[in-house]
């Protein structure tokens, strides 16, 4: 689109979900309208505010403003990085993309695989901006504008989470803090439901999910529907899940919704390339499956925008390694004698599974103990790596195996963001951390390219630019209390939600990888790793994933989604040797 002059024209994707206002304001200083469209919101904004203007969206974007009478490219990405854009810089040139492949029709040169990222999707199954999986091509980054000039790339950061030390804090009582928050969140779906077409939910059962289904209830008389993914009942017993389908039933009764359970599937041969292709990054989040499938149901029955509960965890502090980094500081005053001699070797005897059943304490502690080797800090940053120091010599190509841990990309990066985050709280500190680096790097990447491979645009209220500011100026102890995390956010959720699910015990948005890794996907696995193509063999020696691979079938130890990282980097390696093979 280019505005009334043609002289700006744009290209956008996303929504703002403010635009209304944005164009009231406007038209009250002279502007007209051709459209009812977000877009040309956009560019009436840009003309009178500026590069200011990214300041006064609220929304999820990507966009992109060319002059042509002076020459300037303006492009920006919204506060959080909910919308993708790769960008190509060599010299005068400079290329942009909603998918990095795109790049590769401007110059089919710079298809190099990072080998960083390499690394990085192996350590943590993902890699964390701003490096994508080629090396020439990155991620332009999350709450940032940039101007493109005679050659010349200036980025500017328009946005942080905010960092507020904690006696800075507002005191006041707790209620008042739940009351805001209500009425934030109410707001914060309200705009978010905005749109011409019909609006519905995921639906996992577990809290986020289910909050935004009854605060979709509570602003709007529309009909919503509702969709989760179902398993077998063998996978869910070997992965010892809770029954998920179960609680959402519960919730879509109770709010009126139509209710649709699509199944899993194990058509992986022809699912998981066509899901690496969409990702264009080696992510091994098996949430990914869970989100295309389900956009394609909802797709299939009418529904193309879909409210999630992505940031649940992230901002309001849900993970369990988040807890667990808490839980190392009081740890830690045990003596080392007891947690080396006794604790440690315990916890490695504890089976991971008895009569085919999984048992996921024993997952849990093994974690722990082994990540009680590090500080809090460190622990927390680098205690849900996938492969330790030793094993990951072991994984990686002889050419790769020298570098040393503490110089590795993903592990460099984390300690940048930590030191944007002086003067926080242990717990804002991790929170940050996982907002700036967790969040885009991995749950945004795949909820927004799992959900639009299917057509289905995918929204997350609970990261609504004002719910995350609010909670920054949160006291530590009312996200994370004793041991009751997201603590605020389930008391606020107690004005819409029955107890039953605000308080169940947590569930991953997952897939069974532990059970089909024992049955079907172990043997595919197993395929892959014998039989390597070169391009993979230049990153991966595969004896090591084959020696995991026999002690988790045999029921040893659990390396299931360890595995499944493998399994994925090689399948993608293996699709980008094939795409220049093709391209050639």
């Amino acid at each position: 689109m280019c505005d009334s002059a043609g002289n700006n024209w744009i290209t956008f994707n996303g929504e703002i979900y403010n635009y209304c206002q944005l164009r009231d304001e406007l038209k009250a200083k002279g502007y007209t309208f051709n459209s009812d469209t977000d877009t040309e919101v956009i560019l009436a904004a840009y003309n009178h505010w500026g590069a200011d203007c990214v300041k006064r969206f609220n929304g999820m974007f990507a966009f992109a403003i060319y002059n042509t009478v002076t020459q300037v490219l303006f492009l920006a990405r919204d506060h959080l990085g909910i919308k993708p854009l790769y960008y190509w810089h060599s010299e005068d040139k400079f290329a942009f993309a909603s998918e990095a492949k795109s790049l590769f029709e401007v110059n089919p040169a710079i298809n190099t695989i990072n080998s960083d990222s390499v690394i990085s999707s192996l350590l943590f199954l993902w890699i964390p901006e701003p490096n994508s999986g080629f090396t020439h091509i990155k991620k332009f980054p999350a709450g940032h504008y940039g101007t493109f000039i005679n050659g010349v790339l200036r980025l500017h950061q328009f946005w942080n989470v905010p960092i507020i030390a904690e006696l800075e804090k507002e005191h006041r009582r707790e209620e008042d803090w739940v009351d805001e928050l209500r009425s934030i969140l109410e707001r914060a779906v309200q705009r978010q439901m905005l749109a011409d077409v019909p609006v519905g939910a995921f639906l996992s059962g577990g809290l986020d999910s289910s909050l935004i289904v009854a605060l979709m209830r509570k602003v709007s008389n529309a009909d919503i529907s509702t969709y989760t993914i179902a398993f077998s009942e063998e996978d869910k017993r070997m992965e010892a899940m809770p029954d998920d389908a179960r609680y959402a039933r519960i919730v879509a009764k109770k709010f009126e919704t139509a209710h649709y359970e699509i199944p899993a599937t194990h058509d992986f041969n022809h699912l998981l390339p066509k899901l690496l292709w969409h990702l264009d990054e080696p992510i091994a989040d098996g949430a990914a499956i869970n989100t295309y499938l389900i956009s394609c149901g909802a797709k299939q029955r009418g529904t193309t925008v879909l409210l999630n509960g992505m940031g649940g965890d992230e901002v309001y502090g849900g993970y369990r390694k988040q807890l667990a980094s808490l839980l190392l500081q009081r740890y830690h005053r045990l003596p080392q004698w007891l947690r080396a001699n006794v604790i440690h070797p315990l916890s490695n005897r504890l089976p991971v599974a008895i009569g085919g059943k999984g048992i996921r304490f024993t997952r849990w502690a093994q974690k722990f103990v082994k990540s009680a080797e590090r500080t809090p800090l460190d622990a927390f940053m680098f205690g849900f790596a996938y492969f330790s120091p030793d094993e990951l010599q072991q994984l990686l190509a002889p050419h790769l195996a020298n570098i040393p841990f503490d110089e590795l990309y993903a592990v460099q990066r984390y300690r940048q963001v930590a030191e944007a985050a002086n003067g926080a709280s242990f717990i804002d500190t991790m929170l940050y951390l996982d907002t700036n680096l967790f969040l885009p790097g991995l749950n945004l990447a795949y909820s927004d390219k799992g959900s639009m491979a299917a057509s289905v645009e995918s929204r997350p209220p609970l990261i609504d630019i004002e719910l995350v500011e609010f909670m920054a100026r949160v006291p530590s102890q009312l996200k994370i209390h004793g041991r009751t995390q997201k603590y605020l956010l389930k008391r606020a959720a107690e004005a819409y939600l029955p107890r039953e699910i605000i308080y169940r015990p947590k569930a991953a948005f997952g897939t069974p990888i532990r059970a089909w890794m024992r049955g079907w996907l172990g043997q595919e696995a197993r395929r892959v790793f014998t039989h390597p193509d070169s391009t993979a063999a230049n990153y991966i020696r595969t004896d090591f994933p084959l020696q995991l691979l026999d002690e988790h079938v045999a029921g040893k130890r659990d390396h299931a989604h360890r595995l499944w990282g493998i399994y994925t980097v090689m399948m993608w390696l293996q699709a980008q040797q094939q795409r220049v093979a093709n391209s050639a």
